[in-house]
């Protein structure tokens, strides 16, 4: 159904993470949301090169840190306590890079006190189905369409074919730049990771459920994690404002009689105002203060937009699994992280979206943080002053773009 402004006068939306560090043994094969975590079980399946990895493994750590104990485990596994931290982030990076080539991985954490590294073999390979995601991807294709022709209608000077097909792009455009930010980060990381798993949606209510990209590893470190976590909201930001415009151009007047008509034929629904981005823009392209006797018949796209905007926006809060969840895990540790995780809830609750809220809470107390390797080395500081920005940001989408947006909001 398309939606009509009415101008109304001023006065009328693997981890390895054990509590104690005993070993790969103590992990958990967990697949979570965007990540594996390392199992003792897969690794203990190259005991009989353990002998070969010890030497290895030693003459590698023995060249980047300084360590005063380290044991073997029985499958293989070496773990060194750390004397030194002088330069542990680039010597890890170094370290792993290294390693990886002889299936090698390695943890660095902070136990009881003490620096603890752990390297020991990685022997999980996870193999990415090319037939799935695009298969996924025609479906959402699917949904989002005739999403669109539900949301266009046939309304008089208005080309619904051409109007779904640019709702179509600008949905899975949205959605897909997302995901294709994480994928770059991951690839100038070094993290292997899987194409974009589109979700189909439900036409008529929401176009698609998004898309999600799975890795085969962490993180490296705080960092790497950070990056993964800002650049898809911020990837998908700027596809977004390019659709947030398409829809101000795409949008046109019609006489009242005809909207009147339309609307009690179920075609349109009559807003009375709007989020203030979408007015600005609406005012921009001369349509923020239509004639007497017309109204705004308001384009599909500006409803992409909005959506693209609250996704951006739900992603930049502080919560768990969410991006926003990642970066705030690079800066704060975890306790503090659990507190922002319920504080977002808290939020969303208070904001009115319920459905989102009960999904975070319940997915928080279910599924693991995603943890660098590296879960030592502190953030770098531009990265702590952006931190800050990401807030900030959050808190403009929403006064700006989504606080009072009429379809959020009625």
């Amino acid at each position: 159904m398309s939606t009509a402004l009415r101008h109304i006068p001023q006065n009328a939306v693997g981890r390895y993470s054990p509590n104690a560090l005993e070993g790969f043994e103590a992990c958990k094969l967990l697949r979570i949301s965007t990540f594996l975590t390392y199992s003792s079980a897969q690794m203990s399946e190259a005991q009989p090169n353990a002998i070969a990895d010890y030497d290895y493994i030693l003459s590698a750590v023995q060249l980047r840190f300084t360590y005063t104990e380290h044991y073997l485990r029985e499958d293989g596994t070496v773990e060194f306590k750390i004397d030194s931290l002088a330069g542990a982030k680039e010597k890890f990076k170094d370290l792993l890079a290294e390693i990886k080539s002889r299936r090698l991985v390695a943890l660095l954490r902070q136990v009881s006190g003490s620096v603890i590294l752990a390297v020991g073999k990685d022997v999980l390979r996870v193999e990415y189905s090319r037939r799935t995601p695009v298969l996924l991807l025609i479906a959402t294709l699917g949904t989002i369409a005739v999403d669109g022709w539900f949301r266009t209608g046939r309304l008089p000077g208005q080309n619904s074919l051409w109007i779904t097909l640019l709702y179509t792009l600008a949905v899975i455009g949205i959605i897909g730049t997302h995901e294709l930010g994480h994928k770059l980060i991951s690839r100038i990381h070094n993290m292997r990771s899987s194409q974009p798993y589109f979700i189909p949606g439900i036409p008529s209510v929401i176009p698609t459920m998004g898309a999600v990209i799975t890795s085969a590893e962490p993180p490296v470190n705080r960092d790497s994690l950070f990056d993964l976590g800002l650049s898809g909201p911020i990837a998908g930001l700027v596809v977004t404002f390019f659709v947030a415009i398409a829809g101000a151009l795409t949008s046109y007047l019609l006489p009242e009689a005809i909207v009147q008509r339309e609307v009690q034929a179920g075609n349109l629904q009559l807003v009375g105002g709007l989020d203030l981005f979408t007015a600005y823009l609406l005012n921009i392209f001369g349509l923020g203060r239509p004639p007497t006797g017309m109204d705004v018949i308001i384009s599909p796209l500006v409803y992409a937009s909005s959506l693209g905007f609250l996704i951006t926006f739900l992603n930049l809060l502080p919560a768990w699994q969410l991006d926003g969840g990642h970066i705030a895990r690079a800066v704060l540790d975890r306790s503090r992280h659990r507190i922002a995780t319920y504080a977002s809830v808290a939020l969303l609750f208070f904001l009115g979206f319920y459905f989102m809220a009960l999904i975070i809470f319940f997915l928080s107390t279910r599924s693991a943080e995603m943890r660098p390797l590296d879960d030592i080395s502190p953030l770098s500081q531009k990265r702590k002053l952006a931190f800050i920005g990401v807030i900030v940001l959050a808190a403009v989408l929403y006064a700006i773009m989504i606080r009072n947006n009429p379809f959020f909001f009625r």
